[in-house]
């Protein structure tokens, strides 16, 4: 089956087609922010896109910063059934999110930032569902959807907000990250973090100081930093000017490119990597386009 191309920073309210409907193993993969002053967003799978009569949803996703809660349902032929709450909302108001919706044989799956958060059963039949709507309080960079047993795609995230950040999955031997930016004209620091976030340890850390003419890289275990790296054979940032860095994950290290050259090795001193799987750019620097 054909994938269906991400759809990037949607306007919200977005209603759109999830093409070939829902199968078991499908996933799709929402990532955002939710903005400070949230009071509710949703995400609905429907069956159909019509307002009046309105389309039937399967499953009704609502997250209520305004009751502390977040609230699943079913709509049948305009009839809202039981609901199903769970008095924990799992992100924050102000934070970027990855929300994964698994479509399983008897339930909707859903996990929030690499954790599992809640099953809904399946009320309606699953072949129905067609319609993917997002509304309410929410920023979306990107809605991927994924196949069962489809070969791994890029996930490519267009113009994020810096300070980004993005749960990137467990990365492996031989994957690559991209990072395109633009550095300010008035540039002090910027930082392109890899962290293992059930620990909070910095794998790599990268971090440009104009102030010391310096990239310096480094890494954070426990709370505490490692002996720093300094060394370069060039200075691969200037402000104003745009730029690519790409991060190649090697068994032994992490090989940094910048504008196609080598720039540096960090040997790894996180493992193992599977549990590294969040990726963090803030500083002075905007983003064009993030690749993993």
């Amino acid at each position: 089956m054909m994938e269906q191309q991400p759809v990037y920073n949607p306007i919200i309210p977005f209603t759109g087609s999830i093409l070939g409907g829902l199968q078991d193993g499908k996933l799709v993969i929402i990532q955002g922010q939710v903005p400070g002053h949230a009071k509710r967003f949703g995400v609905d799978f429907m069956c159909g896109c019509c307002e009046k009569p309105r389309s039937d949803v399967a499953f009704h996703f609502n997250v209520r910063y305004d009751e502390s809660t977040v609230v699943c349902n079913t709509l049948e032929r305009e009839r809202w059934g039981t609901e199903e709450r769970k008095p924990h909302i799992p992100i924050n108001a102000g934070s970027y999110f990855e929300l994964i919706v698994k479509t399983q044989s008897y339930c909707f799956q859903v996990s929030v930032n690499g954790q599992h958060f809640l099953e809904y059963n399946h009320r309606l039949p699953l072949v129905r569902v067609d319609t993917l709507k997002i509304s309410g309080d929410v920023h979306v960079n990107a809605i991927t959807f994924k196949n069962p047993n489809s070969t791994s795609t890029p996930v490519t995230v267009s113009n994020p907000v810096v300070p980004y950040q993005a749960y990137i999955g467990s990365i492996l031997p031989q994957q690559l990250i991209k990072v395109i930016g633009t550095v300010k004209v008035k540039s002090h620091r910027f930082t392109v973090n890899l962290i293992a976030s059930y620990s909070d340890n910095i794998a790599l850390h990268i971090n440009q100081r104009f102030d010391e003419n310096a990239v310096v890289r480094n890494s954070r275990i426990n709370l505490n930093w490692g002996t720093e790296e300094r060394g370069l054979p060039f200075l691969p940032f200037i402000p104003g000017q745009t730029f690519e860095m790409q991060i190649h994950i090697q068994p032994t290290c992490y090989k940094v490119l910048v504008n196609g050259r080598h720039l540096f090795n960090f040997n790894h001193r996180v493992q193992p990597l599977n549990q590294i799987d969040k990726l963090e750019v803030t500083g002075d620097v905007t983003l064009s386009l993030v690749q993993y």
